[in-house]
């Protein structure tokens, strides 16, 4: 029995689990009854861990993961708490540069009016000239007529390409602004990793301060009784000295770094943030590589930048006087230019989606085998703890092994936030340095 646990087993291998009927793989050795340990010990609530190297099986209470990082050690009542969501709405609110494009979105819808109102004015003066020019039967009259309907056909081709122009920069605006909500989203996502990883590196310094001064009191005790020389005592002294120093430039970074991500959501620098996100490492094995660079070689904002620049150039070429030989060359070149570009641009990109997707998988499996070091760190940690209540090991020891722990979780830590950059960038591939 365990808590409201009650498993009753008989010879047989028959066996009840708070009253429900159930199987067991019960063996007999040498007159022993054998029970699954697994299956005893999951059923109970415990996590079995079997280490196949050293044969060694670990059984702890399964909400007991020794997890010693904790990714909210500063959050506290005054705390103001974000979803990730809320912070990117608050930044895009702070942009300077997002509020210059809507400036341009209303500046342009103003030119295009304009536009419109000039062609349709131009359109009738067209209309009424030529029907002017109709009825006149003087030749003189006629040539001046027909000089204000050329004139006036001249500036509503002008207006027409003008309007065209704007339509398309209409679509890059919209283009760039996505480009600059992508750009804000992935610097929110770099504040907010960089600061959590101080966090863990500060956490990590201060159990490493606290067990390294319980060594240089162990070290100056051994010297008192000629144990240990005066330089063991001062090699200890200078390294307490180094993690102390080191800890307070790691809470001068964590400063900077939270005034800094004040300053992009547009809060005080004071203010106390905390910003959740709940991105982790995924498994690749089911994403299609090849749809996904299909795709992006034709949706990416910046493809889609590129390829507005090759309507411009040809909707030029097209329009240009072809009797001007240097403006059909100068407009020549700009298309192939633009085309050129464009092509680069699709290469470039693809070939950035493809290292991206190798350094995502690299950091995948990463994550499995530093995984593997926690569960290895904790069973070294259950053996100290073992050996020290067998009186074979100091609290020293217990403590040493404890932070085997911790900087193993820092290391599964540290690869998780590299992956949620890169992943980050990978869904958004044009920003892919």
């Amino acid at each position: 029995t365990l808590d409201d646990m009650r498993i009753i087993i008989q010879e047989d291998g028959r066996a009840t689990i708070n009253g429900e009927a159930k199987d067991l793989d019960v063996q007999r050795i040498n007159g022993s009854i054998y029970l699954p340990v697994r299956l005893m010990g999951e059923t109970l609530g415990f996590k079995v861990v079997w280490d196949p190297e050293e044969r060694n099986i670990d059984i702890r209470k399964a909400d007991s993961d020794y997890i010693l990082l904790d990714l909210k050690a500063n959050v506290n009542e005054n705390t103001r708490i974000l979803t990730f969501e809320e912070a990117k709405k608050l930044a895009e609110n702070k942009s300077s540069t997002l509020k210059n494009i809507e400036d341009s979105v209303d500046y342009m819808k103003d030119s295009r009016d304009t536009l419109s109102q000039t062609i349709t004015t131009l359109d009738r003066a067209s209309g009424s000239l030529e029907m002017v020019l109709a009825t006149i039967q003087d030749t003189e009259k006629a040539l001046t007529v027909q000089t204000q309907l050329q004139e006036s056909i001249s500036g509503l081709i002008s207006a027409a390409r003008a309007m065209k122009r704007i339509d398309v920069q209409q679509s890059l605006t919209k283009v760039n602004e996505q480009m600059v909500r992508d750009g804000i989203e992935i610097t929110l996502l770099s504040q907010i990793n960089a600061i959590k990883g101080t966090e863990v590196a500060k956490q990590l310094l201060e159990q490493s301060i606290a067990i390294n001064a319980e060594d240089l009191e162990n070290t100056k005790l051994k010297n008192s009784l000629g144990y240990a020389s005066d330089v063991d005592v001062k090699k200890a002294e200078l390294a307490q000295e180094e993690l102390e120093k080191n800890l307070e430039l790691t809470n001068e970074s964590l400063a900077t770094q939270k005034e800094a991500l004040n300053f992009t959501l547009g809060l005080d620098a004071k203010t106390d943030v905390y910003v959740e996100s709940d991105k982790e490492v995924s498994d690749l094995s089911n994403f299609d590589l090849e749809t996904f660079v299909v795709k992006q070689r034709e949706s990416a904002p910046n493809i889609k930048v590129l390829d507005g620049n090759v309507t411009i150039a040809e909707y030029a070429n097209r329009t240009t006087d072809a009797l001007v030989t240097e403006s059909r060359k100068g407009v020549q070149n700009d298309l192939n230019s633009a085309e050129r570009s464009l092509k680069d641009g699709k290469d470039t990109l693809e070939k950035n989606i493809r290292s991206a997707y190798h350094q995502l998988q690299q950091l995948a499996l990463k994550d499995k085998q530093l995984k593997l070091d926690v569960e290895t760190a904790i069973i070294n940690y259950n053996s100290a703890v073992v050996s020290y209540n067998a009186g074979m090991a100091t609290e020293f020891t217990v403590k040493q092994a404890r932070l085997g722990v911790l900087n193993a979780e820092k290391a599964v830590e540290d690869n998780k936030r590299s992956y949620i950059m890169l992943s980050a960038t990978f869904e958004k591939p044009y920003l892919i340095q």
